[in-house]
């Protein structure tokens, strides 16, 4: 929630000038992001098991494996976006 609240409040600041300087906001932001995003798809994951449990589909090792794996190819695939930009 933290990590949220300063992105947003860095962002803004990014913008507007107001609230710290530009360049710190700008560091924040965009040094924030990776941790934003692994947080954002650790709560997505969480919420899909949960949600297949709900709904009966399949609550076992291979629906947490295959959470896992997706998990983990997100996170990579963002990583690479991220220190090629």
């Amino acid at each position: 929630m933290i990590f949220m609240i300063i992105f947003l409040v860095s962002g803004y600041a990014w913008v507007d000038h107001i609230i710290m300087p530009v360049q710190e906001a700008k560091y924040l932001h965009t040094q924030l992001d990776i941790y934003l995003v692994f947080f954002f798809l650790v709560h997505v994951l969480i919420n899909t098991k949960f949600t297949l449990k709900r709904w009966r589909i399949a609550d076992g090792q291979i629906v947490n494996t295959l959470l896992v794996a997706l998990g983990v190819i997100s996170m990579w695939m963002i990583y690479d976006v991220s220190t090629t930009h």
